[in-house]
């Protein structure tokens, strides 16, 4: 992987708005609020960013096809090397991730929706990398999807294959991932591990190579309404307490009939089991799941809103809507948005 210093030197240093418009007038198709970080640069015969998009300081993507999706986040000293990425809305790279190594014709990686790659991993895409919705790739991570060096017409085993990653899958620090691997949704995979055979889904494997240690109810406990009633009310006592951290200024929280309102002394927060009508506070929280009419009349009343069970939120500029949408996240609860 050759770095593009000469592109990185030239039109890397352009400002952001005249960056956007250079590669505009190179046939990208680039949407609103995209920003470019000092040094970052782009080599592609074809560019799709979708609105609000940012690539940080010092990344460089060299492939084909680019297809990055509505607020995407590409953090600082990213390198893309690969024939082929795309990476769904409101998923993040984060820094100093590597994608590169030997191409194929087949080289690709495509990353869904509201997926996570943490820093420091590498990712070899030689053979097709697919990660699905809501996967989250820990930090120090490894996947390959080739393994050689020894001569096969020594005896010497050479593989090749596709990495698929599916929904919800969750791999901690130092995970590595050889070649020809499903891993399936939702499955947890232990710190360290090495995967060299499919991962059944719902379960929890771990060890060199992994090995599965549980499964469905045995691992993932179901929870009534109720139990969901009182976590949510938990999870957003502990984000007042957070707030008042993070402001050092007292944050208020005072208990309704069948939620609580949080107060920063900007934009309040309040919580409910279900949409009894519209709220003073200008962000809902609702358990739901909300019907399609409910959010219509929480969107005409100009409130930004989060449906839990539903796992959904309408895109808002409004003060506070980001931050709360980033709290939950911690929680592994993150919502489709709706624009």
């Amino acid at each position: 992987m050759s770095i593009p210093i000469g592109k990185m030197i030239t039109v890397g240093l352009l400002p952001s708005p005249l960056k956007c418009a250079y590669y505009r007038m190179r046939g990208a198709q680039i949407g609103k609020g995209v920003k470019m970080g000092l040094l970052s640069v782009i080599t592609a015969r074809s560019i799709e960013i979708g609105d609000n998009t940012r690539i940080g300081p010092m990344s460089f993507i060299n492939v084909r096809h680019l297809k990055l999706g509505k607020r995407v986040r590409i953090h600082s000293m990213v390198a893309v090397d690969t024939n082929e990425l795309s990476v769904g809305d409101d998923s993040a790279i984060m820094e100093q991730v590597v994608v590169g190594g030997m191409l194929t014709p087949r080289s690709k990686l495509i990353i869904g929706k509201r997926v996570k790659v943490f820093p420091y991993s590498f990712l070899n895409p030689t053979e097709p990398i697919t990660i699905d919705d809501d996967a989250g790739i820990g930090g120090a991570n490894y996947i390959f999807t080739h393994g050689s060096w020894q001569s096969q017409l020594d005896g010497f085993p050479v593989s090749f294959g596709p990495v698929h990653i599916q929904r919800g899958v969750w791999f901690p620090w130092r995970v590595f991932v050889m070649p020809n691997v499903t891993v399936g949704e939702y499955a947890t995979i232990g710190a360290g591990s090495i995967i060299t055979k499919d991962i059944p889904a719902r379960s929890l494997a771990a060890g060199a190579p992994a090995k599965v240690l549980r499964t469905g109810p045995e691992y993932i406990k179901e929870l009534t309404e109720e139990e969901k009633h009182l976590r949510v009310q938990e999870i957003l006592k502990e984000y007042g307490e957070f707030q008042a951290f993070k402001l050092e200024r007292p944050v208020r929280h005072e208990g309704t009939t069948e939620g609580l309102v949080i107060h920063d002394g900007g934009a309040s927060v309040r919580y409910a089991r279900s949409m009894t009508g519209l709220s003073n506070e200008p962000i809902g929280v609702y358990l739901g799941p909300l019907s399609a009419e409910q959010k219509r009349t929480l969107d005409d009343g100009g409130k930004a809103w989060f449906d839990i069970l539903g796992r959904s939120t309408r895109f808002s500029k409004r003060s506070g809507w980001q931050e709360v949408r980033d709290f939950f996240s911690r929680y592994g609860i993150r919502f489709n948005v709706i624009d």
